[in-house]
């Protein structure tokens, strides 16, 4: 079955990962409408995808299509979502899912009124390095002593261009309406919507690190260990650029994570490490903007006197996959593995570790 697709926004995720793969698998998808408010940018690339209906806001499209994937900003992702399953239509949005915890509540509630699949897209869920690294923990968290987690992150300068499209012709008024929603919303989150705020909770928190968060949640749920875990520290400094928080697990172990953007090199380093009294087992993630580059499951651990050494790479898209998974979900039956109720309590947990900074 074909799912006819309406993709809302049209800026860098869209370009660089969401509009690619779903052109490219034709017996899945059909982009069968594109609501972006850039009239260069809508055009442009209605005509490279072949799209012909095209709208400047998402309303327009809610009639024409079968699901929604959505590329938005972040502030509007709760509007756009709860539309889209009232109106009957299956949503992949990308993370986060919403901002406040009372949206997320509003989105579980409407998904199961509707009957629809909404996948979040955290897509490191869908890594066939993450895969491997799940299934071959241990049974329980009893030896786990201690998570890290640091992400240095240049952003997308040193990987785009001019291909990627930007339209200047965006209307003032609906930039400025776009941001006063999501200053009020991370308002209601934490209790202040100054751009600094914004930008360290919306931006840093919800929209950076809560990728590797969602990483450890899914390697400490198959772990066995009762989640969330409680909250014990965050921070966030630089203007909201740089953002850490720490978790205490049940048996009294640490997770430490932090994302530092560093706009000033063009080097990506992303690790994620779990330390057992037996072993040490890491992810290293290349950036997401460099397609086919191999995510690198690293596991050591003592044998026959010396230190081995077990490395496997994966260079299948986890952005590819991801999309596979949401046409299962809603052709198939498939359970989401990436549902409303995960990203909730990735959104519970950050803005604990932010409360934790004020």
């Amino acid at each position: 079955m074909t799912l006819r697709v309406g993709v809302v926004g049209g800026g860098l995720i869209a370009q660089a990962m969401h509009l690619p793969y779903l052109s490219e698998k034709r017996d899945r998808f059909t982009i069968a409408a594109l609501a972006e408010p850039s009239r260069i940018v809508r055009e442009a690339l209605g005509a490279r995808y072949g799209v012909s209906a095209l709208h400047e806001d998402y309303r327009g499209l809610l009639g024409e299509v079968d699901a929604l994937v959505v590329c938005a900003p972040a502030g509007t992702h709760a509007e756009i979502v709860l539309a889209g399953l009232d109106a009957g239509l299956h949503v992949f949005v990308e993370k986060p899912m919403c901002i406040t915890l009372r949206d997320a509540d509003a989105i579980v509630a409407a998904r199961d009124s509707a009957a629809r699949v909404v996948q979040v897209g955290t897509m490191k869920r869908y890594d066939p390095a993450y895969e491997r690294m799940l299934a071959e923990l241990p049974e329980s968290a009893e030896t786990l002593r201690y998570v890290n987690v640091v992400v240095n992150d240049p952003e997308f300068e040193p990987y785009f261009g001019p291909e990627i499209l930007r339209g200047a012709d965006v209307p003032r008024e609906l930039i400025d309406a776009t941001r006063r929603g999501e200053a009020e919303q991370v308002e209601e989150a934490v209790g202040a919507g100054d751009p600094d705020t914004v930008r360290a909770f919306s931006e840093s928190f919800l929209g950076s690190m809560i990728h590797d968060l969602n990483v450890v949640h899914g390697l400490l749920e198959r772990l066995g260990e009762p989640l969330p875990a409680q909250v014990v520290g965050g921070a966030w400094w630089h203007e909201g650029r740089a953002v850490s928080g720490e978790l205490r697990l049940a048996n009294g172990a640490r997770a430490e994570l932090a994302w530092i953007q560093l706009l000033a090199t063009h080097e990506y380093d992303e690790r994620v490490t779990f330390f057992f009294d037996e072993s040490a087992r890491s992810l290293h993630f290349p950036s997401p903007w460099l397609k086919q580059s191999p995510t690198v499951y690293r596991r050591a651990e003592r044998r026959d006197g010396a230190n081995a050494v077990h490395e496997w790479t994966a260079h299948e898209e986890a952005f590819s996959r991801e999309l596979d998974h949401f046409h299962a979900c809603v052709t198939e039956g498939t359970a989401c593995r990436t549902p409303p109720e995960q990203a909730r309590l990735d959104i519970e947990v950050l803005t604990a570790m932010f409360r934790q900074s004020l």
